[in-house]
């Protein structure tokens, strides 16, 4: 039987500089397949490959000693967090542990309906021979977990403008839509290198200049010098270093860059976001859980002691699946009232600098004292369905925050911050609501006290859930700020709902064993969720075609004879995978 489909994936109206404009993407599949298993396919985003989607960066030279245990933990982290898959960092010449490292990670990745794509640093260790890349490519875009865009495996890189010549053949080689990092040469120069090779450009810039807070400039330039084509977003929540022996010791600015950053994807909405990292634990970015076995960059890197251990950063991905919901232009489904927040754990000037600056001179910027960069402050965002306050005790001291951002309507996001003001000692953050607490967390001390008395720059992050939202909708996303505003509305209309429940077809974005019913592009995490798909079924003699009420649809393969249309719902369409265990051990390295 032959099935043609044709779903709307997503369509949004969101921001874009000061104009409005409305985003639509339908993903049309014609196959030999059973056709409720097709139908179920296209309502799962499976063979969808023009939608927005959001990356995190992998150091492969931080996994060395992965078992199964770890790949499929990491992975269900990051399904949970609504992130679509890993970008794959290998630098050149990877070891035989790398290698077998990057098998496991896509056997995980088809196991649990994860994206994989390959980041080729040319700065790690050298430029990659082109015939090299060649081989990776060939050898994994042909595997279900591997990324595809417009049909095109998608390739990435750390840097390497000056190989941009060899990319002329690796793509005629190996068809990858390939969009590089050349930050480097700048947004000009990278979309010309190569005799205009890249079909898009990823920007590495992250971290704000100075102590300020980061802003779109950037952004603006790469979206403008693309003139059309694909921009890939960095998004990073913190930046310290100290690896003397890669000849890094420097901190840029985070603070509120976490919460600044996605109201700036919301406004520039590119086409990819990648999160600056899941697990680089010497840069201080790293999203992911911690790995005690996987911290060995901190020693041959020569850091004067290992500033990741006991500074987890999981509270950065709370609140990600509103984040990347909203980014989607999907309805965010927040069922608890979440709670996270971070700061450093003593005082700028308490103990030593250990070297570091504000600021690189590397990369050619001004250096500054690190006191200069950074702000003594407790930061904190809570998702909240209506309006609350929050409270930060610091030592037995109470401080009713103010909030820096509230969403408009009450329901989504907020963000506030509340200054150490001198204060040392235990710290905690409640958020309360007409005399209720609805939310609260205890964090680590404040010290004056430091590890061999040098300060820590990295951050410690916490997070909560709370009480269950009143509302899983959330009323708007525009925001009230002076440094950030945001405003994404998602449309879309019910007319019957379908379910699918699948564990191998689930989208990028999905866990495993995830029930969806979506108006748009789905999201969910672990625990199952509903969201309602407006959609009808048109059926012409063999040809079946799943469309939104108001969109046209137009199989390639329709029969000339009359079609007849009604509206059905797919009840239960069961998709079973066996699920078997990868095994692991890998590397790559630290910029």
């Amino acid at each position: 039987m032959t099935v043609s489909l044709a779903l709307p994936y997503y369509q949004t109206t969101a921001p874009y500089g000061s104009s409005t404009f409305v985003q639509s993407h339908f993903c049309c599949v014609t196959a030999n397949m059973n056709w409720r298993a097709a139908i179920a396919s296209a309502l799962l985003g499976a063979a969808c490959v023009d939608a927005k989607a959001v990356v995190a960066h992998f150091m492969m030279s931080n996994c060395y000693l992965y078992t199964s245990v770890e790949w499929t933990s990491d992975i269900q982290a990051a399904q949970d967090a609504h992130i679509d898959g890993f970008a794959l960092n290998v630098a050149n010449n990877p070891d035989s542990t790398t290698i077998q490292q990057i098998a496991n990670a896509f056997t995980a990745a088809n196991n649990m309906g994860f994206k994989l794509l390959f980041s080729f640093d040319y700065a790690g260790a050298g430029a990659w021979p082109q015939n090299q890349v060649i081989s990776y490519i060939q050898q994994y875009s042909s595997n279900a977990a591997y990324m595809q865009y417009k049909g095109k495996p998608l390739v990435t890189t750390f840097e390497g403008p000056q190989q941009a010549g060899d990319w002329t053949n690796i793509k005629s080689q190996t068809g990858c839509f390939f969009i590089p990092d050349w930050a480097s040469i700048g947004a000009s120069s990278a979309v010309t290198a190569g005799g205009s090779v890249a079909d898009g450009l990823f920007s590495w810039e992250a971290w704000p200049n100075g102590p300020n807070n980061m802003n779109t400039n950037g952004d603006i330039n790469y979206v403008s010098a693309l003139n059309g084509k694909p921009y890939m977003m960095a998004v990073s929540p913190w930046f310290y270093t100290n690896v003397p022996n890669f000849g890094k010791n420097w901190l840029w600015r985070g603070d509120d860059l976490w919460f600044d950053r996605w109201n700036e994807v919301l406004s520039i909405q590119p086409e990819f976001v990648q999160i600056i990292s899941w697990n680089d634990w010497p840069e201080s970015h790293y999203i992911g859980p911690l790995r005690p076995k996987e911290f060995g960059a901190f020693a041959y890197g020569g850091a004067p002691y290992n500033y990741a251990d006991g500074m987890p950063h999981d509270g950065w991905r709370a609140l990600l699946p509103y984040w990347i919901d909203t980014y989607k232009g999907t309805t965010p489904q927040m069922k608890h009232e979440t709670l996270s927040f971070w700061y450093r754990l003593s005082p700028k000037t308490a103990c030593g600098t250990g070297g570091t600056s504000g600021n690189d001179a590397g990369h050619n910027q001004q250096t500054y004292a690190p006191s200069d960069i950074v702000q003594d402050m407790i930061f904190f965002d809570a998702y909240l369905s209506s309006a609350a306050d929050a409270v930060v005790t610091i030592g037995g001291s109470n401080t009713t925050a103010t909030w820096s951002t509230k969403p408009s309507g009450g329901s989504g996001v907020y963000h506030g911050s509340v200054p150490f003001n001198g204060r040392t000692g235990s710290v905690s953050i409640k958020i309360v609501r007409d005399g209720n607490t609805i939310v609260s967390q205890a964090g680590k001390d404040i010290s004056t006290t430091c590890t061999i008395g040098v300060t820590n720059w990295n951050a410690y992050v916490g997070s909560a859930v709370g009480s269950i939202a009143s509302t899983s909708k959330t009323s708007s996303t525009s925001s009230t700020s002076t440094s950030s505003t945001a405003s994404t509305t998602s449309t879309s209309k019910a007319t019957t709902s379908s379910t699918v429940t699948s564990t191998s077809l689930a989208p990028s974005n999905t866990s495993k064993s995830s029930t969806v019913t979506s108006t748009s592009s789905s999201s969910t995490s672990a625990a199952t969720s509903t969201i309602t798909v407006p959609m009808v079924f048109t059926v012409t003699q063999n040809v079946v075609c799943v469309c939104a009420p108001n969109c046209k649809c137009n199989p390639e393969s329709a029969a000339a004879a009359a079609t007849s249309s009604f509206s059905s719902s797919v009840t239960s369409v069961a998709v079973t995978s066996t699920s078997t265990s990868p095994k692991p051990t890998s590397g790559s390295t630290v910029r």
